[in-house]
């Protein structure tokens, strides 16, 4: 993630690639095919993600940055909601402000965020291990 679009999910693939660059040094006889690379990139991304779970827990309680945090989500449902007319929207909205409904979209955010390392490491370690092999057999 400390890679120049890193949030685009370039840091996620290099991740994967990596996680199949360094297996392969470690065991440089082994023939990885695109289904052990993905494997392996998805081990890399849940081990991504456990770390930026941690540091943003850490950042929070070391910061105070939970009432900034706070504010921006209500601020992100407040516009949603000023789109929307339709009344049902507008009850969904007032429950996403109480403190259930903020625990609700932290718990999708962050579900959100490990699908997305996931896949993108796992795409990274497809790609990584084919490369690699495709080098292997020329």
């Amino acid at each position: 993630m400390f890679i120049p679009l890193g949030a685009f999910g370039l840091g996620m693939i290099a991740a994967g690639v990596l996680a199949v660059l360094f297996y392969r040094r470690r065991n440089p006889g082994c023939n990885l095919t695109a289904g052990v690379g993905a494997r392996l990139g998805a081990l890399s991304g849940a081990l991504g993600f456990t770390i930026f779970a941690i540091f943003t827990a850490i950042e929070v309680l070391v910061f105070h940055s939970g009432g900034e945090l706070r504010s921006a989500l209500l601020q992100a449902i407040q516009q949603s909601a000023a789109r929307s007319t339709d009344p049902q929207a507008q009850q969904i909205v007032e429950y996403l402000k109480s403190p259930p409904g903020l625990v609700l979209v932290m718990s999708l955010g962050l579900i959100v965020m490990f699908v997305i390392f996931l896949f993108f490491s796992t795409l990274g370690g497809a790609l990584g291990a084919a490369l690699m092999r495709r080098k292997d057999q020329q």
